[in-house]
């Protein structure tokens, strides 16, 4: 690890937080759940490097939600600082496990509100969703 992260590890915890939030808050699973959220697109832009092995702290928010996609933000953080180390996201696609085609009818209702609330711009608590990893 030569006491950095390599890149690679901030898409594991992007992804690890989207999961985690879809998993607990939206009712998600990836085996049975009838619908799939394909990732479009990705990204991550690297500010500065958090010393290994030294705990992070993740932030999570919504920064688009479309029909049937949602673009999800990330903020990656060295435990007891306020700078951030590197920002990253997702957008994906949700789509019917059956045929990889969306919904006609979008996200449905409980997995959309799910998601409003961390909607960039939401005050107090909401709007970000926060791990320890």
């Amino acid at each position: 690890m030569f006491h950095h992260l390599n890149n690679p590890i901030y898409g594991v915890l992007i992804d690890s937080i989207i999961n985690d939030y879809l998993i607990k808050h939206c009712g998600y699973n990836t085996s049975t759940y009838p619908r799939i959220a394909l990732v479009a697109s990705s990204y991550c832009d690297y500010f500065a490097s958090p010393a290994y092995p030294s705990m992070l702290d993740v932030g999570l928010r919504v920064v688009k939600l479309g029909k049937s996609s949602v673009t999800y933000e990330c903020g990656i953080f060295e435990e007891g600082t306020d700078a951030v180390k590197a920002v990253g996201g997702f957008t994906q696609i949700w789509v019917q496990r059956s045929n990889n085609r969306p919904s006609p009818e979008g996200l449905e209702g409980h997995v959309r509100k799910a998601l409003e609330r961390l909607m960039s711009g939401s005050t107090g608590d909401q709007g970000v969703a926060k791990a320890r990893l």
